[in-house]
Parts: structure tokens; sequence; C-alpha cells
């Protein structure tokens, strides 16, 4: 399979001048070379599975816009919610994968959108392409926080993340300290030791942190906020550290809500701290993404 090849903003370490000079036809053709084993521009007919924003299920067939070893930039008519699981078919060789939406591009047309999503198996021959692994030092670096908590990480991005979080400022990670995966953007704190050591071990426990499977339940439950205004509102899906739900209120990135669940009408509030940590707007109301707070 041959497809154009992108650009990415991956730089090398600075050599010897005279030696540049020498070798610089080597080095644009290693360039190259390198591109293309990061990131393929070409139309692969696929057929996509899942749940749309409203909790629908669906299935729709539909091209790559771009795809690598990580995952790909896909065209869909259908809605999606970051962190959902996907599956993902290579209508031309019949490889099935999940894959984890890792966030939305711009508007296409119409009802159609991008959106960027994530191989959950590392190693998928899904494409039918045998990809080079990037040197070390390629992947771009950028300093990233936890929306909800504001822990700081100098992390190494794939490039669909770094594609989504230009497009929206905005990617899915997961988070140790909440415990769940949240949105995460751009950071304007100074780059600390602890910072550096935080990002390390972080990425050395990257594999057993990286998907928090959540279960989709549709249940009541009942919403305060901190200033005693309650919604009795409906979730989308659940996990042991927070959940999603939908309702017609309006809250913001980062306030604190109280969660009763699960909700009746006779039953004696318990409720959990839990913090908004996304929202995303759908047709049926706002959805909102909270992690529980100790």
């Amino acid at each position: 399979m041959t497809g154009a090849c992108c650009d990415d903003d991956g730089t090398g370490a600075p050599g010897d001048q005279i030696e540049s000079m020498a070798t610089e036809g080597e080095t644009r053709a290693l360039e190259a070379t390198r591109r293309r084993t990061d990131r393929i521009l070409a139309p692969v007919r696929i057929r996509v599975i899942g749940n749309d924003m409203n909790g629908v299920s669906f299935g729709e067939e539909t091209v790559t816009v771009s795809f690598n070893q990580q995952g790909a930039r896909i065209s869909l008519t259908h809605s999606l919610l970051p962190d959902d699981v996907v599956l993902i078919m290579n209508l031309e060789n019949g490889i099935e994968e999940e894959f984890c939406v890792v966030g939305g591009f711009q508007q296409v047309f119409g009802d159609r959108r991008e959106w960027g999503v994530e191989a959950v198996n590392a190693d998928s021959k899904i494409w039918g392409v045998t990809f080079t692994q990037p040197a070390e030092g390629v992947q771009p670096k950028v300093l990233i926080e936890c929306a909800a908590c504001k822990k700081a990480a100098q992390s190494a991005l794939s490039s669909i993340e770094y594609d989504v979080l230009l497009s929206t400022g905005l990617i899915s990670r997961h988070c140790d300290r909440c415990g769940e995966h949240t949105r995460w953007k751009p950071s304007e704190q100074p780059i600390t030791a602890e910072i550096i050591a935080s990002s390390v071990k972080s990425l050395s426990k990257g594999g057993e942190q990286r998907r928090t499977r959540r279960l989709k339940l549709v249940m009541r439950i009942r919403v305060r906020n901190a200033w005693g205004v309650a919604d009795v509102a409906q979730t989308r899906d659940v996990s042991k550290a927070g959940l999603c739900y939908v309702s017609t209120l309006r809250y913001n990135m980062g306030d604190m809500v109280y969660i009763t669940l699960p909700f009746a009408d006779n039953q004696a509030p318990i409720e959990t701290p839990a913090k908004i940590v996304w929202s995303a707007e759908s047709s049926v109301g706002r959805f909102y993404g909270v992690c529980y707070q100790k």
C-alpha cells in the first residue's frame, strides 16, 4: 500500500555543521523514510462499530484519513465520546481491532467529522503495513496538565494525540492522581525535577494504566452542586473511579458535585463527592465526565 506522507514536528539533536552539510541528502532521505513509517495519508475502507455520543449502537462504513502504528484519523457521521472503545475492521484484509477514541477534529461537512482513535493493541497488523519504530526522541514531548487535579507531566505524545491537542487543546489520558482517564491540556507550569521524575514514573507504568474499562450502565442519579441545586440525571457509563452522565443543567470544568448513586425517591441520600473533568454537547443534553474525590 502506498500513500502520501505527512510531516511531523519531531526534531533530532543538532550535529556537527560540516558533517551535516556532507550528508544533507542522506538526512533528507532518512527523514522521508521516518515520516512514511510514522503516518500514511491514504483512504482505507473500514467498518466502525460502537456507541455514539447518545449511547446508541451504530455500524458505519467509511475510510481512514491517515493512519500509523499507534492509531488513525477517521471520518464519521456519528459523534463519539473520548475514552470510548470502538471496533474497526479493515475491509480490505478482514482484520478487526479495538481502538480507543482520543478526541475529535474539525467538522468536515454536514454531520461528518474526523476523529482520532488509538489502537488498544500496540502490535496491531490491521493496516497491512510494517512500520519502523521511530528513533528515540522523535516523538514530540509536551508539558501537559490534568484539567481536574492540575498534575503536570512532560510527556511524549503519539502523532494522533499531538494532532488532537493542536486541534482542540485537549486530549484524554490516564491520571494516576485522579485514578481515572481525564482531559489534559497544555500547561504553563514551570518544569521542575519533580515533574520530570513523575513523568518517567508514569511512563514506566503506562502498560498497566493504559485503559480503564467503563461499564455501559443506564441508571438514575442525583447530582447536587456546591450551591445546593440538585438535578436527577441519567448515567451513560460508570467505572470504579468515576462516571459519565447526561444533564440539561450547565456545569463548568472543575466544578465540585455530589453524586447519589443509585438514586430512588424514597432513599436517604448517600452522597459521593466528585469533580467535573470534561463535558461534551449532544442532541439530548450535555454529557459530563466526573472523577470521584476522596
